[in-house]
């Protein structure tokens, strides 16, 4: 039986592509890189600015690498609701969950003080037990983040479920131990998110109470 959900948030909770790619875009421009369209970069949402960057700039400018992710942090977090909204049902979903007694957490790459702001201005923060990011623990698929969940809201791997957009969410919860469940409305691929072997793969955020 599932008693507790651990999200991911951008591409799960949050269709905040625009917002995401728009800075990385920004990025690229300061750096004399003029070969990317905002469209190109939806797919690289999820990964870490390291590798973002290591993926999108010239060899050449590898070792601006460092400044880049500064950069982008600069320009993103005073723009990071311009664009960005929940997905559809998201809201209604959460609370629904909630009078289900379901306990709720998040497990995302942003800092855990983003998390919060963010979700707090769509009004879905007060829902979550834990409003978990990354905050300089390894990165997904590492389990780290979903182990400190786990210990911390001493919640048992067999009754949890990780939900996200990515088949590196999918082998986060895998190496937890945890359910996985991958949605097809984010940024990867049926095809992908099906290569990770989640248990579920749903298409839209309201399915999730199927599940129950």
């Amino acid at each position: 039986m599932i008693k507790n959900i651990v999200f991911d948030v951008d591409g799960t909770l949050l269709d905040s592509k625009r917002d995401i790619a728009g800075a990385q875009l920004w990025v690229l421009q300061q750096l004399g890189v003029e070969n990317y369209t905002e469209e190109d970069l939806y797919p690289h949402i999820g990964k870490t600015l390291q590798e973002t960057f290591t993926l999108l700039l010239p060899d050449r400018l590898h070792p601006k690498i460092p400044e880049a992710a500064i950069m982008y942090r600069d320009y993103y977090r005073p723009r990071a609701l311009e664009n960005t909204k929940l997905f559809p049902g998201v809201k209604e979903t959460i609370e629904i969950l909630r009078i289900k007694k379901v306990n709720l957490a998040t497990a995302t790459i942003k800092s855990s003080e983003t998390t919060k702001r963010i979700l707090t201005h769509f009004g879905i923060a007060e829902y979550f037990s834990q409003l978990q990011g990354t905050d300089g623990m390894p990165h997904k698929p590492n389990p780290a983040i979903l182990n400190k969940i786990l210990k911390e809201q001493h919640w048992l791997d067999g009754e949890t479920l990780m939900v996200g957009d990515t088949d590196r969410d999918i082998l986060t919860g895998k190496n937890a131990g945890v359910a996985t469940c991958g949605v097809t409305y984010g940024t990867c691929s049926r095809d992908q998110l099906l290569a990770a072997k989640p248990q579920w793969i749903l298409d839209s955020f309201p399915q999730i109470l199927t599940l129950l």
